[in-house]
């Protein structure tokens, strides 16, 4: 029902009856003016609310830097605990090729040479502790080796392919593997 309705309604009804019907037709004219200016206020408020909530969201999930947060099932690289590939032998490698590097850890915290998509392949028995953004790689003596962020030079050499004997499969790319060799800081 209209206000033109209601008032047509109401002239009606003060014709057959009373005067106050006539103060009345303008108090309910005025309440429903009021009634409309406040739902378009709410109306407004709410639409403002869910800009706000939207601006909130896309703010959480897209960060500064750019990229976006994780998805909910994979831990960012702040939370996700570093890691190495292992392979079956004991020893470093004796190959004697030199990879100029500092190593850091991917967003699934495998340790890298570097931002490359090199897979380390460290000798059996290293291991790594710390976390992903500041982590050590200790050997077969729990002896530092390397330290994350610091310029070293990793001896060494290329392989074919990934061995099923080798641990940390879930960090293989289908970058270059490099077997680890002996490690000095440059």
């Amino acid at each position: 029902m209209t206000t033109n309705d209601l008032r047509e309604l109401l002239r009606a009804t003060a014709a057959e009856a009373s005067d106050t019907v006539d103060l009345a037709e303008d108090t309910v004219a005025i309440r429903i003016r009021h009634r409309r200016t406040r739902n378009r206020r709410l109306a407004v408020g709410a639409t403002a609310l869910a800009a706000a909530v939207v601006i909130a969201g896309t703010t959480w999930a897209v960060r500064p830097s750019g990229s976006q947060s994780p998805p909910a099932s994979k831990q960012s690289a702040a939370t996700a605990p570093p890691r190495i590939v292992q392979s079956d032998f004991d020893g470093p490698s004796g190959m004697e090729a030199a990879l100029p590097t500092t190593l850091t850890a991917d967003a699934d915290g495998c340790v890298r040479a570097g931002r490359s998509d090199t897979t380390l392949v460290w000798p059996r028995g290293y291991i790594v502790r710390g976390d992903s953004q500041s982590f050590e790689i200790l050997d077969a003596a729990n002896k530092v080796i390397a330290r994350s962020g610091t310029p070293i030079t990793i001896g060494g050499g290329g392989a074919d392919r990934f061995q099923d004997t080798w641990t940390g499969q879930a960090c293989a790319t289908n970058g270059p593997l490099w077997m680890v060799g002996t490690v000095s800081t440059r």
